[in-house]
């Protein structure tokens, strides 16, 4: 999706640690595993099922959503990007909810984020002018 990091959507979903977790285990010792023909070895260091059910998602997303998305972005583009815009600020929103203890400065930031995202994605009509 446009503007929508597959950070935040694992943030959101819950699963970022683990997604960052099984992206750092493939490394020199899970890959001596696999080339040395350990597979379910190196399946397990890497949390494969993990990362199959995350790829498997994503591909099929892409195949079932690529025409949609290109639609809506040609014929409705303020409304996918009054969405994209709603959910990065619903995403900060999770975050300060999970992270109760916000210290000033971070508030500042968000504040800050706010002001920025609305001056470079409110006037944004997602037209091509030529």
């Amino acid at each position: 999706m446009p503007g929508v990091s597959g950070g935040t959507i694992a943030f959101i979903a819950g699963i970022y640690d683990e997604l960052i977790n099984s992206i750092k285990s493939i490394n020199m010792h899970s890959l001596k595993l696999l080339f040395t023909g350990k597979i379910a070895a190196f399946w397990k260091a890497v949390n494969g099922n993990f990362l199959f059910a995350l790829l498997l998602g994503i591909a099929i997303s892409v195949f079932s959503l690529a025409k949609l998305i290109t639609y809506l972005l040609l014929n409705e583009p303020v409304l996918v990007w009054s969405f994209f815009f709603w959910f990065g600020a619903g995403f900060h929103v999770v975050r300060h909810q999970r992270h109760q203890g916000m210290e000033l400065e971070n508030r500042g930031r968000f504040c800050g984020w706010c002001c920025d995202s609305i001056l470079h994605h409110g006037g944004h009509s997602g037209r091509n002018v030529h």
